[in-house]
């Protein structure tokens, strides 16, 4: 009917359908491209992954020991006159007069 319009018949894909594949194929290199030689690649995510566990057992045990540090300065807040002495006694090994100290070996 309409011949002479210059309507083509589909031979193999237009030029749009070429584009999208190049545009896809494109970003399928530069994403696989980034995966594995990029900056952040899988293993240097894995590297910050495992790094990360560490920080975070550190910060654990840190933390722990900030806590017995706040109840052992609690203690020494409400009693200071017996964790002086305590001290003085355990760490120092002084002993008041006309007392004896004891040493057991483990």
């Amino acid at each position: 009917m309409r011949e002479g319009l210059g309507v083509k018949k589909n031979s193999g894909g237009s030029r749009a359908d070429r584009l999208a594949l190049l545009f896809f194929l494109l970003m399928l290199f530069f994403t696989a491209y980034n995966l594995f030689f990029g900056r952040y690649n899988i293993m240097e995510i894995k590297k910050m992954r495992d790094n990360m566990e560490e920080l975070d057992k550190k910060l654990r045990v840190l933390k722990s020991e900030n806590m017995k540090l706040e109840e052992e300065l609690e203690l020494v807040e409400k009693d200071l006159d017996f964790q002086l002495e305590k001290l003085v006694r355990e760490k120092m090994q002084l002993q008041r007069p006309n007392e004896r100290i004891l040493l057991f070996k483990d």
